[in-house]
């Protein structure tokens, strides 16, 4: 299934096409491991450069190069670009995140295999593997630094340094799938900006975590987590990820990880000993909510949800057209459709703010 959020009004309606790719994996009782992109098309410019290079390029040095970047004081990730076949200067730029279910996979796969392969031919654009760590030495926050790290060396390596009226910023896109769909997520919704060059214009999730805070569970379930007599191997999985990626509980209610939270608070209340102020953020405050409940009832039991009010009006950030794709029988499936359906009021919101409700 597949859900769409509109953006609000598009300042360029035709710039975007939507370009599928679908790659095979564990099946995990019969759910397809598959992602599709909603990539950049047209005639929107954009200059290929090599690494650590201002010079802008018609043909790449090779196909693919990788790269470490430094992230901070705490190492460095491995960067996979590989280059459109015969780029050019209206050549997309696509940042692709792992699913994170498979920490020990390889990251070099056969090229019938390989999604990098895949959508660079499938959208003719130049992708970038983003080797982000997630692990229980390596938790949440560390894979939000590894991604804007990232996400600041594409923007001081592969997009021009000047611009002209032959030569406009480039447009970006994002894609990723589960703990990659949460990270893609969230860049989409804090880099979609529509005042300087770079901004996010389009995202594509598969089966998203966008709420870490909340129970895993199929849609005809109403048990929380999963059925420890049998549980299905992609469930279980997704308990093993959580378990693993966070070791301070209140890590999963900032909405740089649990992005679904920019929309709404969550539904559920750290306990008294695990509550505390911070973000993960570099950049972007936690947005108001709209009619929160009292902060001094801090229970592990479910709690009302009030919505936020996300991208401020005077932010200048623009929600990017966003594709999302969830499974009939996901684990997962509740999240997209809820993010879905956010995503749908913030436009509507946003549009009745700025234009007063006018069509």
């Amino acid at each position: 299934m597949t859900l769409g959020a509109r953006t609000p009004r598009n300042p360029k309606p035709n710039f975007l096409s939507h370009v599928e790719a679908i790659r095979t994996g564990p099946s995990y009782g019969g759910c397809v491991t598959s992602f599709s992109c909603c990539l950049i098309g047209g005639r929107s410019t954009i200059s290929t450069k090599r690494p650590y290079s201002t010079v802008p390029l018609v043909s790449p040095p090779k196909d693919e190069v990788q790269v470490n970047v430094s992230v901070g004081s705490s190492g460095s990730i491995p960067l996979r670009v590989r280059y459109a076949p015969r780029p050019s200067h209206n050549t997309p730029i696509i940042l692709y995140l792992p699913s994170g279910l498979h920490p020990h996979a390889s990251t070099k796969q056969p090229p019938h295999h390989d999604p990098l392969n895949t959508l660079s031919l499938a959208a003719h654009a130049t992708v970038v593997h983003i080797g982000y760590r997630l692990s229980p030495q390596t938790p949440y926050p560390k894979p939000i630094h590894d991604l804007l790290a990232s996400y600041d060396w594409v923007l001081a390596h592969l997009l021009p340094t000047t611009t002209s009226p032959t030569t406009t910023a480039p447009q970006i896109g994002v894609c990723g799938e589960h703990a990659g769909g949460s990270l893609a997520a969230t860049l989409a919704l804090t880099e979609c900006h529509t005042h300087k060059p770079g901004g996010i214009a389009a995202a594509a999730l598969g089966n998203p975590i966008v709420d870490w805070t909340c129970p895993f569970r199929s849609p005809d379930s109403h048990t929380d987590e999963y059925d420890t007599k049998s549980p299905s191997p992609l469930r279980k999985a997704l308990h093993t990820l959580r378990a693993r990626s966070f070791t301070q509980l209140q890590h999963q209610h900032d909405p740089f990880a649990s992005p679904l939270l920019f929309f709404r608070t969550p539904a559920y209340d750290l306990p008294p000993s695990s509550s505390s102020s911070f973000s993960l953020s570099r950049k972007t405050p936690p947005a108001a909510a709209e009619d929160d409940d009292d902060a001094s009832d801090k229970t592990t039991t479910p709690k009302r949800r009030s919505h936020r009010k996300y991208p401020p009006l005077e932010s200048q950030l623009r929600l990017p057209l966003t594709r999302i794709m969830v499974g009939e029988d996901h684990p997962l499936r509740e999240q997209g459709v809820e993010f879905a359906q956010l995503m749908r009021r913030s436009v509507d919101l946003y549009e009745r703010d700025r234009y007063g409700g006018m069509g």
